[in-house]
């Protein structure tokens, strides 16, 4: 009897009692499949697994990794899914945080893009962790994108902060203040707590402690890591960056080109125009 299966299809195995649905799932299917899978083990790893018997088939061609599960499980628990009863949820943990690929949670961009889109005339948004891309930085790192934009630039440090489910926002809002902070930004509009924020739970809300306002000096690498930080714990690992102000930075154009030990005029320079 020859038998073929589609693959990446849903199968059901049908009949009465004893009629082999069993032997030709657990018996044959699973038993080549993972027979095929320890013959790939090396010899020394091969001595701590049972031997498994080759099924009674003369062939079987285009077989996938198998698992089994019967239908008599030890598991008592509702929630366990077949990741979690066969440890794959573990392994599929581990090939996520490896090669995955992180979106973010606002606009469910991808990391690499290296714009910087305005916002508005005097919002702009840096290309940082939980706004568009989300690259995996540490503190200092962040930090170092702050303080390379020009001198006097007002940058903002916010935590988004997202309502649990079961939750209102009043409590939400309750925990903010609770941390002791007392501005948040709420669908980019700042607001002060102090006045009384009231907001409808029939809506959602792009909700963002803000956890500090500074105004970039080349001497305070310190106090941006610890807002950063701060921020860090807020945002359960995600910051906002606004840039507030832009501060104007004045750049000379020389009319000599220099390298590391020569320098010159330009060789073909244009007619009439200043340099």
């Amino acid at each position: 009897m020859s038998l073929e299966i589609p693959r990446e299809k849903f199968i059901v195995l049908t009949g009465l009692s004893g009629s082999g649905k069993s032997s030709l799932a657990f018996e044959t299917i699973y038993a080549e499949g993972q027979r095929r899978f320890l013959d790939s083990l090396s010899a020394f790893s091969r001595k701590f697994v049972s031997k498994i018997k080759k099924p009674d088939v003369d062939f079987v061609y285009g077989l996938s990794p198998v698992i089994s599960i019967e239908q008599k499980s030890t598991s008592n628990n509702p929630r366990s899914t077949v990741g979690t009863m066969t440890d794959i949820y573990d392994y599929l943990r581990v090939l996520y945080t490896t090669s995955g690929q992180a979106h973010c949670p606002y606009c469910e961009a991808k990391p690499g893009r290296s714009d910087i889109e305005p916002k508005t005339r005097r919002e702009t948004q840096l290309d940082l962790p939980g706004l568009g891309a989300v690259p995996t930085l540490k503190a200092t790192q962040m930090a170092e994108h702050v303080l390379a934009l020009p001198k006097g630039s007002v940058v903002e440090i916010g935590a988004p902060v997202f309502k649990l489910y079961g939750e209102d926002y009043k409590y939400t809002l309750s925990q903010i203040r609770t941390q002791g902070y007392r501005r948040l930004r709420v669908n980019d509009e700042l607001l002060d707590m102090s006045e009384g924020v009231e907001l409808d739970e029939s809506r959602e809300y792009a909700i963002d402690a803000v956890i500090d306002t500074l105004v970039v000096q080349p001497d305070m690498l310190k106090n941006v890591i610890a807002s950063i930080e701060n921020g860090l714990r807020v945002g359960e690992g995600f910051l906002r960056f606004r840039v507030l102000k832009w501060a104007i930075q004045t750049f000379q154009v020389s009319k000599t080109w220099q390298v590391l030990r020569a320098s010159g005029m330009p060789t073909s320079p244009a007619p009439n125009t200043a340099w």
